[in-house]
């Protein structure tokens, strides 16, 4: 009789300590995930938001005035920048020369394109 108990408590134990080792394992996976996921969170370059400065103001399909227009933006009009690149250089009203471009997208047309950085 004691032998078929201890043969019974060695099966059950031989079987938590593989199963409490693999929820060590997930748990330790799973703060893992979650870390990447903040940190990558973080990372990840917010979407800011702007109006447009001029009425009138143009959306183009590519970052540059030889560019098809889609649309246009207003003051009072917000858009969303998902990103700032290069493009061709504008003077600006107030003399500066700007080279950089806004991927946009106007919220209330739901138009998308790029914009100078001097309209907006």
């Amino acid at each position: 009789m004691r032998k078929l108990r201890n043969a019974l408590l060695g099966m059950a134990v031989a079987a938590i300590v593989p199963i409490t080792g693999l929820g060590t394992q997930v748990a330790t996976i799973a703060v893992e995930i979650r870390d990447a996921l903040v940190q990558a969170a973080q990372a990840a370059p917010g979407q800011d938001t702007t109006d447009f400065l001029a009425f009138g103001t143009r959306i183009r399909s590519e970052p540059g005035t030889s560019a098809s227009v889609r649309g246009i933006g207003n003051p009072g009009d917000t858009a969303t920048i998902h990103r700032r690149i290069d493009g061709e250089p504008i003077l600006c009203e107030d003399g500066r020369t700007v080279t950089q471009w806004l991927d946009i997208t106007n919220e209330r047309s739901q138009i998308s394109g790029f914009v100078s950085g001097c309209f907006m």
